[in-house]
Parts: structure tokens; sequence; C-alpha cells
């Protein structure tokens, strides 16, 4: 059975793009609860995202996807997503996608930087996530 370990969250919706938000999943449940605002939705859709490269429905295109980069009064904000998961045959594998979103002139520009899939080394443990 697969299985979803943590995911890492920066620079999407309300999470800051500064700061590395860590989502750790527990077995056999995890609860994701919180009061309105607080991400729980964008947990969600990030899952989802990572898994299947849809961006969520009404985020124009990912333009309100990503941190909006006049909040931080910056010209452009870079979003990640890092999920770590066990395959069904036990392999660990991360998903990761990043993205960035820059105020031009007139107009915001999505970009998807990078979607690359990483199998962890079990010879050596190498790592590449938190």
């Amino acid at each position: 059975m697969s299985t979803v370990d943590k995911m890492l969250i920066k620079g999407i919706r309300s999470f800051d793009p500064e700061n590395k938000n860590v989502i750790t999943f527990f077995k056999p449940l995890t609860l994701i609860v919180g009061s309105n605002g607080a991400g729980k939705t964008t947990i969600i859709e990030c899952l989802k995202l990572s898994c299947t490269g849809e961006l969520p429905p009404n985020s124009r295109s990912g333009h309100t996807f990503v941190h909006d980069p006049k909040v931080a009064g910056e010209t452009e904000t870079k979003g990640q997503i890092k999920l770590r998961f066990k395959t069904a045959a036990g392999k660990d594998v991360v998903c990761i996608r990043s993205f960035q979103l820059t105020q031009k002139a007139s107009k915001m520009e999505f970009k998807a930087i990078e979607s690359v899939l990483q199998t962890i080394n079990p010879h050596t443990g190498e790592v590449p996530f938190p």
C-alpha cells in the first residue's frame, strides 16, 4: 500500500514564501483541522497538485494559487510543494513542484518552474527532503 509521509508547502496561497511549512502525515489517519482561512483546503489542493499536476479550480491558471507578491511588497514570489511518499513497492519517492508568480507592468505572470520526481537511494539514505 502507498502512504504519504510528509509535505512541505512554501509560498502557496496563505503559506509564507520565506518559511518552510512541513506537515507530517501519521498512519493510519491524519486529521486536518483549523479555523476558517487556516489553510486546510490549500493542504488538500497541494496534495492533489503534487500527485496529478492539476491546478485547483478557480485558481485563474495558477495566478491565485501562488502567494501574491503584492502582499509582501515584492515583484516576484516563488512557491514550492514537496511531497514525500512510499510506493506500493516500498520505495521512498519525493515529488517536487515549483512555481513562480511575477508582477509585470499590467498583469501577473504564472510559471511552473519545475516538476521533479526523485527516488531516495536506499543504500546511502540520501534524502532530498527534511
